[in-house]
């Protein structure tokens, strides 16, 4: 399964990392990057009195492979 995975810089200029899992496979740069406006506009995430989410920085697909070492 890919994850779309949005890197942004918070207030304190910490990097973090907001990732989404079943979307849609072929969003091109202009389509995320304005998601990405977005969430930063809304400012709706906050910890400790900082915003995560502030300004954008990056966006790529992610895929994680699982293999099963052994079942019981």
């Amino acid at each position: 399964m890919k994850q779309l995975e949005m890197v942004f810089k918070s207030q304190n200029n910490k990097v973090r990392t907001l990732r989404l899992s079943y979307v849609n496979e072929e969003l091109n740069e202009e389509k995320v990057k304005e998601a990405m406006n977005k969430i930063a506009k809304l400012r709706m995430f906050k910890q400790n009195g900082e915003y995560l989410y502030e300004t954008p920085v990056s966006a790529n697909y992610t895929e994680t492979n699982d293999y099963s070492i052994f079942k019981a």
